[in-house]
Order: C-alpha cells, then sequence, then structure tokens
C-alpha cells in the first residue's frame, strides 16, 4: 500500500523484506512491487525474458522499496542483476526457485 503522501507504508515494505522467494508467489510478488512503485519512471517487466527493471527518478518512496528489496537478501542474491547511475535497477531471471519434488 501506498500512503496519502505518495510513500510505501511500513506494512509494504515489511512484505517486501519478509517475501521468501522459495516458498512465496514470485508473479504474485513482481506484480505487488509494480503496483507499489509510484512516482519513480513506470517498472517495467517483461514476462517472456523475466526481466523487472525500477528506476527511481530519485524518489526517496521508490528508494524505500529497493532499500527493502536489498533487505531481503535471497530475493537480492538471486535475482539483482545490475544497478546504473540514475537508480535503474534490474532484476533477472524472475523465476520460482522451488525445487519440484
Amino acid at each position: 500500500m501506498i500512503s496519502e503522501d505518495g510513500y510505501p507504508t511500513p506494512e509494504t515494505l515489511y512484505k517486501i523484506i519478509s517475501f521468501d522467494p522459495y516458498s512465496g508467489n514470485l508473479d504474485e510478488f513482481v506484480k505487488y512491487i509494480i503496483n507499489n512503485w509510484v512516482n519513480g519512471y513506470p517498472a517495467e517487466f517483461d514476462s517472456e525474458t523475466r526481466i523487472l527493471k525500477l528506476s527511481t527518478g530519485g524518489w526517496s518512496g521508490c528508494e524505500s522499496v529497493i532499500g527493502a528489496l536489498q533487505d531481503n537478501k535471497v530475493f537480492w542474491m538471486l535475482f539483482w542483476y545490475s544497478t546504473t547511475r540514475g537508480g535503474n535497477y534490474e532484476f533477472r531471471n524472475l523465476v520460482d526457485k522451488r525445487v519440484s519434488k
């Protein structure tokens, strides 16, 4: 959720930090990130290549979301691909990491 002033709520940031890529629904999580990405440049997700691109545009609310993603060590380790100047982040190979039985 986003507050009245356009910032992610503490509950939103907690949900991002606590998401487990091994047991959670990754597609729903990506949708959640996109739905809570406001005031930066529009989030881009390519469902074929499984690449998510986020650009903060310097907006502190978006920087908070990026900080929460960084605090989610497993997500960051598995999917972060690059960061470039200007607050541009790319996440790749966004597929379920659950082991098939």
